[in-house]
């Protein structure tokens, strides 16, 4: 009886475990094909815009601030990120150039690209 309870475990385990493995997989999958569209501030109307990107481990929720046709500010509300904290670093090369076209962290790129991705879509929803 206790071989077939350890037998059961040992596949629940099993199938929760290539769930989880899945999950990463497709969720870096979907970070590896972001592209990170040019967005130009000079079109935009001064405030604060918000976004939120999801994909497998990685969470990232900005505040973009845009005043007098530039990007003033950016906060990240929120970085999931596992082992990226040093792509947090890519905001700054976001505002010097006022441009998302910047390099990726290295070592950090799978973050590097979903913080990108979330100041392009949070610049783009006003």
């Amino acid at each position: 009886m206790l071989r077939k309870i350890l037998a059961v475990m040992f596949i629940v385990l099993l199938l929760f475990g290539g769930g989880v493995l899945f999950a990463l997989w497709r969720g870096t999958r979907q970070i590896k094909n972001f592209v990170i569209a040019e967005v130009n501030p000079a079109q935009l109307v001064d405030g604060v815009y918000q976004a939120e990107v999801k994909a497998g481990p990685i969470q990232v929720i900005v505040d973009v601030t845009v005043q007098e046709a530039k990007i003033t500010a950016i906060q990240l509300v929120k970085h999931r990120h596992g082992k990226g904290e040093a792509a947090e670093r890519i905001v700054d090369d976001i505002i010097t150039r006022q441009s998302l076209q910047v390099e990726t962290i290295s070592g950090a790129t799978y973050s590097s690209l979903a913080i990108l991705k979330a100041v392009e879509k949070a610049l783009g929803t006003k």
